[in-house]
């Protein structure tokens, strides 16, 4: 082979190993993450940077760690960028060592120490997340971001405080007429609650005009804050329903008028009938997907089966997750049940 043939054959290979190396024209993915009534949701950025919500549970069989690695690998990553904290309960980081044990954490990113340090399991749980956290942890305020490539990424909700003001001029709140904050409760730190539910960290995620809310175990006082007088957040295209669908704040979840809204509960934990017929009556609500179907709960209050991604007991579950894609300008996402094959198509508002 003369040397030209032989410089023009060894350029195509290279540019071919190049162009393969290069991240994909992929979009925003979010997967929620079937970890039995606790709670783990990926997100993957079109730059293929990966953000992690919690970890569901403690388990000898390392069951909750084994179905987030399951995910990254559809997801065709092998890392986490960062691991977000939402809050300091055993459902949300109990699978945090065991994650760690197998797949690299760049950064942790949390509300502050743990306020439940004073009971034995409060302890606990919040030094085994110092195992595997000191030295690379980032306490976070509302307003703060992550410094992701082609996505906003902001905090909304952190420690029991929210946004100083509203991200847009909505002006008042209809949703909130003729309701009121429980007795004692300040609009910006709650105090009385005590606990680490009402101190959650929530996100917002905007890729072009797609926008996706997570607000952890927000307590019903800490979602009414964001909502009442006005709405800081102003609406959103999918929304995952605070704490596993309990204790849902209706003026908060009728001013995000979601178009598709995820609850993440398991068989017997979270996903009542109370919380879903408020999130039924949400405005310009379009679908409601599920990550378990709720064993005590009627037919009428949860989600079609279609949109359901496991159906079975907890013994019996394989763990399928539910996914969203977004086009990579955020014009349109669809959502997909891992168990069925099942999707559905949206546009973005």
């Amino acid at each position: 082979m003369s040397r030209p043939i032989l410089r023009v054959a060894l350029g195509i290979a290279l540019g071919t190993v190049l162009l393969a190396a290069q991240p994909t024209d992929a979009g925003l993915e979010i997967y929620w993450i079937d970890v039995e009534g606790g709670a783990a949701t990926l997100i993957v950025t079109p730059a293929r940077q990966s953000i992690l919500m919690d970890a569901g549970w403690e388990r000898p069989d390392e069951r909750d760690a084994r179905r987030i690695q399951d995910a990254l690998r559809d997801a065709g990553v092998d890392r986490i960028d960062y691991f977000i904290a939402s809050h300091f309960h055993g459902d949300h980081v109990g699978g945090l060592p065991a994650l760690a044990a197998r797949v690299p954490i760049g950064r942790f990113v949390d509300h502050g120490d743990s306020v439940e340090q004073s009971t034995e399991r409060g302890l606990a749980t919040w030094n085994a997340y110092r195992s595997v956290a000191e030295g690379r942890r980032r306490t976070i305020a509302p307003g703060d971001k992550l410094p992701l490539r082609g996505v906003e990424f902001s905090f909304v909700l952190a420690g029991g405080r929210t946004l100083d003001g509203p991200l847009l001029p909505l002006g008042p709140n209809p949703h909130c007429d003729g309701t009121e904050l429980h007795p004692g409760i300040d609009p910006g730190i709650y105090p009385e609650e005590g606990g680490e539910n009402a101190r959650s960290v929530g996100y917002l995620v905007s890729l072009g005009a797609f926008q996706f809310l997570n607000l952890g175990d927000a307590t019903r006082n800490v979602q009414y804050a964001l909502a009442c007088p006005e709405n800081l957040l102003g609406e959103v295209d999918v929304y995952q329903v605070p704490h596993h669908g309990n204790g849902v704040a209706p003026e908060l979840t009728w001013a995000l008028a979601p178009t598709v809204a995820v609850i993440n509960n398991g068989p017997r934990k979270g996903g009542s009938a109370a919380g879903f017929q408020v999130v039924a009556r949400s405005p310009r609500l379009e679908d409601i997907w599920q990550s378990h179907r709720a064993l005590d709960t009627a037919a009428a209050y949860r989600a079609a089966d279609d949109l359901t991604a496991n159906l079975a007991t907890e013994d019996d579950c394989r763990g399928h997750w539910i996914k969203a894609t977004v086009d990579p300008e955020g014009r349109s996402y669809s959502l997909t049940n891992g168990r069925n094959g099942a999707s559905r198509a949206y546009l973005s508002r």
